[in-house]
């Protein structure tokens, strides 16, 4: 079976939350009230980013990338997942709400050959404006900012089994829709709640061993 691994990139690829550790560098108490919306579910996540991203003024866009890029850490073990991968013959997709000054710098860092989702700033205005890479489909309620659900339903024509790793809310949307789920921190906890087959990891090398363990669970699946 043809498996399509759907990935995260803040707080799962990269070991911190590029957006919440811009937003305390940048706007710290402005930018605070509008995360905690985003978490609560009072504010969409597509809403939130763009609040908090026009607290900014358009002048900062080269320290905030300058900042991004020197304060971004890959977890462990992702260059021997791609490998994998490859010799697993299953394809990857890094899906991310973050933008493409400190994803993309990463991701091709590794490899070239992996499709990547990510969104761009607009820094022409007075405030930092969003451009979302690709907004809801007409299948998904909206809100998403970068729709992942929209992703996966463009990647996946049927007959794939899909695996997602993530961390966050942003990525419930995408492990509702998997096969199978490797996931950490407040992912972990929403899985685990609604029941979905999933398996915990710290590194890139806990799903590694999974992936080349056939007796590991998430082969049940794929």
């Amino acid at each position: 079976m043809m498996v399509q691994v759907v990935c995260d990139f803040d707080g799962t690829i990269s070991e911190r939350d590029m957006i919440s550790a811009i937003m305390e560098a940048f706007v710290p108490d402005e930018s605070r009230p509008i995360i905690a919306a985003v978490q609560s579910g009072a504010l969409s996540v597509r809403d939130g980013v763009e609040a908090m991203f026009a607290l900014i003024p358009s002048h900062r866009y080269r320290d905030i990338v300058d900042f991004a890029q020197r304060h971004t850490v890959i977890r462990e073990g992702f260059p021997q997942f791609i490998h994998t991968c490859g010799q697993l013959g299953w394809k990857i997709a890094v899906v991310s709400g973050g933008f493409d000054f400190f994803v993309d710098p990463v991701i091709h860092s590794v490899s070239t050959d992996i499709a990547v989702y990510r969104n761009r700033i607009d820094a022409s205005g007075p405030v930092l404006r969003v451009e979302w890479g690709l907004p809801c489909d007409g299948d998904c309620e909206g809100g998403c900012g970068l729709c992942k659900p929209s992703v996966i339903r463009q990647l996946c024509g049927g007959g794939e089994a899909v695996v997602a790793i993530g961390d966050g809310v942003t990525d419930f949307k995408v492990a509702r829709m998997a096969d199978y789920v490797f996931a950490r921190s407040r992912l972990l906890d929403m899985v685990q709640e609604e029941g979905i087959p999933h398996a915990e990891f710290h590194t890139f090398h806990d799903i590694v061993d999974a992936m080349t363990d056939k007796e590991a669970p998430v082969h049940a699946y794929v």
